[in-house]
């Protein structure tokens, strides 16, 4: 029976993820092409539409979005326009964290995001992995802030969120490894498994 469990586990390490990266993935081409695929069947008629052609158009017009942006020209159009956007009620709050959090994954330049962390907890007697968000309050009352704080992010395990610090600069020590790194050993509890382990 142990034998089994073990093998069922192993498996499960193997199948499971795959699965998850799979179904959200289909789910993702699915609503595209659901949403682009009846827009396409509109303009040619469905005699000349083929199944795709939702996806195809969605990465198409992603792609020239992004070609427009890193334009000078209609790249400052594009910018004007989303702050505009932004600026109705209830967008920013969606909107805004949104993007940052894709910035973060995708590897933005501009993502503040870039300094990997041990938050020092001296008192408590124990140090938690974190990201650096900020290192100026300009836009803050005075005095809301001590100088020489930072602000870090310490994600919590297994996709539960996670919790902003405002710590000194003396508490934290300084991680050399990548932000994508540091999140996934947070969010997985720092639980890695290892290509030998199936």
């Amino acid at each position: 029976m142990g034998l089994l469990n073990r093998l069922f586990f192993k498996g499960l390490i193997v199948v499971l993820p795959v699965t998850i990266s799979l179904y959200i993935l289909i789910l993702v081409a699915t609503k595209a092409e659901s949403v682009f695929g009846g827009f396409i069947k509109k303009i040619i008629g469905d005699s000349l539409y083929v199944p795709g052609l939702g996806i195809a158009l969605t990465f198409i017009a992603i792609l020239a979005v992004g070609v427009l942006v890193s334009n000078f020209i209609t790249g400052k159009v594009v910018k004007w326009g989303i702050s505009k956007f932004e600026r109705a009620p209830f967008i920013k709050a969606i909107y805004s964290p949104i993007k940052d959090l894709i910035s973060l994954f995708a590897g933005n330049s501009q993502n503040k995001m870039k300094k990997v962390v041990f938050v020092n907890f001296e008192k408590i007697g124990f140090r938690s992995i974190g990201l650096v968000t900020r290192e100026e309050f300009s836009d803050l009352p005075i005095d809301s802030v001590n100088e020489g704080d930072i602000a870090v992010y310490i994600p919590m395990s297994y996709m539960l969120g996670g919790f902003t610090a405002i710590v000194p600069r003396s508490s934290v020590t300084p991680l050399d490894i990548p932000v994508e790194r540091a999140i996934k050993l947070a969010i997985t509890g720092w639980i890695k498994a290892e290509d030998n382990d199936f």
